[in-house]
């Protein structure tokens, strides 16, 4: 499924777990609903905001979209 939009819903950072988990949201024509992918990575809480981004859009991809 190619996407044609997403969306990071939700995002928190565990920093006894030094991970974050995201809701990702992914909107595609033909989809009633957005089809949402909970995903966690691990990662420091310093790191660059579009570097995050693509990490947890990459990681959601990985788990729910063929």
């Amino acid at each position: 499924m190619k996407s044609t939009s997403v969306h990071i819903a939700s995002i928190v950072y565990d920093a006894a777990k030094s991970s974050w988990s995201a809701m990702v949201e992914f909107f595609a024509p033909g989809l009633p609903m957005p089809l949402v992918i909970p995903v966690r990575i691990e990662g420091p809480m310093d790191v660059p905001h579009t570097r995050l981004v693509r990490a947890l859009v990459r990681e959601a991809q990985h788990r729910g979209i063929r």
